[in-house]
């Protein structure tokens, strides 16, 4: 799932280091709160908001499952991939492989 926090800061074209110094956190603690494993506080999901210049909320950081973000193509929202795709094929005409 792609979150909100991870949609600006890429928007930002910021890398999670470039963040986290920006904000004065931890790398680790930041790629925990994007990836919706850990919940910030409120005065972090500030900071963050801050440091990304609106584009996205506190709210957002703190709960990114209110917020569902489609991924873009380029991070993976389209076709299956080559192993699922090569299995429906094998199916389809009788094969195993």
């Amino acid at each position: 799932m792609t979150t909100p926090l991870r949609r600006a800061r890429e928007q930002r074209q910021l890398t999670i280091q470039q963040l986290a110094t920006a904000a004065e956190m931890d790398p680790g603690n930041l790629s925990r709160i994007e990836r919706g494993i850990q919940v910030p506080s409120k005065g972090l999901a500030e900071k963050l908001a801050r440091v990304l210049e609106g584009t996205v909320s506190e709210i957002e950081i703190i709960y990114p499952e209110r917020f569902p973000v489609q991924p873009s193509p380029v991070c993976g929202g389209g076709a299956a991939p080559p192993a699922e795709a090569g299995q429906g094929a094998r199916v389809a005409d009788g094969t195993h492989g």
